[in-house]
């Protein structure tokens, strides 16, 4: 039996949150912890293509932004990836940066859950530190840039909605159990704590009668760990799908909430399918991090859309040009300009994912100078 499964058979039971927990990263047979034959999950041999890996323009775009801050800053960066995966975007933007050690990078250290990735990582990244937790770092002595792309996004959610029970509305749980034949099935419970209506209502939130919704009451505590490790002068990059709570829990636009599972970049229909073989992820509600920022006295720039964020930051002036006129673009310069539109394009990842930068010191004031377009002549 599938050890997921067999786990939940044992337990009787599990919330969503501890099934998605041991979905994504059951000691062996987790999603992103589990051995797998040639690559990772991520990529086209994989299940689904992130921002760093659709295109490297992503990586140029950042690195440029790097390079930008640290010339303002006249020192170099500690750089922090979470979810750093198998080194997929360090392996090209440390490069594009000049290597650890040089004006832009002094330090870089990535934080990833899963020790076969971080071996891999090790292996394929000279210089990087690695581990499962940023708290285990030393901390940085100089300005830091934390960069996390959709990672919160697979953080376990609890799932809820408000039903309707003998007359009655009520608050209840989403739980996980095994039918008979071996499959998981979903089951309703009353809440074990008050965590679900607590979180809804310190936002200000009331859901409607059938109305879906995935929470995670300790993101913002886990955030705002994050942010304090990066110290005095730092700037957070948080590239991910999600919205502000009014958005994210708008019942008639995400009526049945964000959970989605997907399995060799398909959606699958059933999200409890294929335990440990099918990814799942839920928006990100971004107030759960404007909180821990605010907590912390951190500023936050506008959230905008990955494309536009990225355009900001010079991703359009790297995209191929013929070298002269008349001159034809070649076979390769067509692949990247492709790449790079799935990155930019409104209909695309450049409007799906959305880039929330967050500062405090000196850092940030190096950022509002790097991220202010200039004037335009008359």
């Amino acid at each position: 039996m599938n050890p997921i499964v067999s786990e939940v058979a044992r337990r009787g039971s599990v919330s969503f949150s501890e099934f998605m927990g041991l979905a994504l990263y059951h000691p062996t047979a987790g999603y992103y912890t589990r051995a797998r034959r040639g690559g990772g999950p991520v990529g086209p041999e994989g299940d689904f293509v992130t921002a760093p890996t659709a295109s490297n323009l992503f990586a140029r775009t950042v690195a440029r932004l790097l390079d930008q801050l640290a010339q303002e800053l006249g020192e170099p960066l500690t750089l922090a990836e979470l979810g750093a995966g198998e080194g997929a975007l360090l392996r090209r933007l440390v490069p594009e940066c000049g290597g650890i050690g040089g004006e832009t990078l002094a330090r870089v250290v990535a934080v990833e859950a899963s020790e076969r990735a971080r071996k891999r990582l090790v292996a394929t990244c000279p210089g990087v530190e690695s581990g499962d937790t940023l708290v285990g770092f030393a901390l940085p002595s100089g300005p830091t840039v934390l960069l996390a792309s959709e990672l919160y996004d697979a953080v376990p959610a609890r799932r809820a909605t408000l039903r309707r029970r003998d007359g009655v509305l009520e608050m209840a749980e989403y739980h996980v159990a095994v039918a008979p034949g071996g499959r998981l099935a979903w089951r309703l419970a009353a809440p074990a704590d008050g965590a679900v209506e607590k979180y809804l209502a310190v936002r200000g939130l009331q859901l409607e009668e059938g109305q879906i919704v995935e929470i995670r009451p300790g993101l913002e505590a886990m955030h705002a760990e994050h942010l304090a490790w990066c110290g005095r002068s730092a700037l957070a990059v948080i590239i991910e799908y999600g919205y502000p709570a009014r958005q994210l829990f708008n019942p008639r636009a995400r009526r049945l909430g964000t959970l989605v599972g997907t399995f060799r970049h398909r959606i699958v229909a059933n999200p409890l399918s294929r335990p440990g073989q099918v990814d799942l992820t839920a928006h990100v509600n971004f107030d759960d991090l404007d909180g821990a920022a605010a907590r912390l006295g951190w500023e936050r720039a506008q959230i905008k859309p990955l494309g536009s964020f990225l355009a900001l930051h010079g991703a359009l002036g790297m995209l191929p040009q013929p070298v002269a006129e008349g001159a034809r673009l070649s076979a390769a310069d067509w692949a990247e300009l492709s790449a790079a539109k799935r990155l930019l394009h409104p209909s695309g990842m450049g409007g799906d994912l959305k880039a929330l930068v967050q500062g405090r010191g000196a850092a940030w004031s190096a950022y509002e100078k790097v991220a202010t377009p200039p004037p335009t002549e008359a």
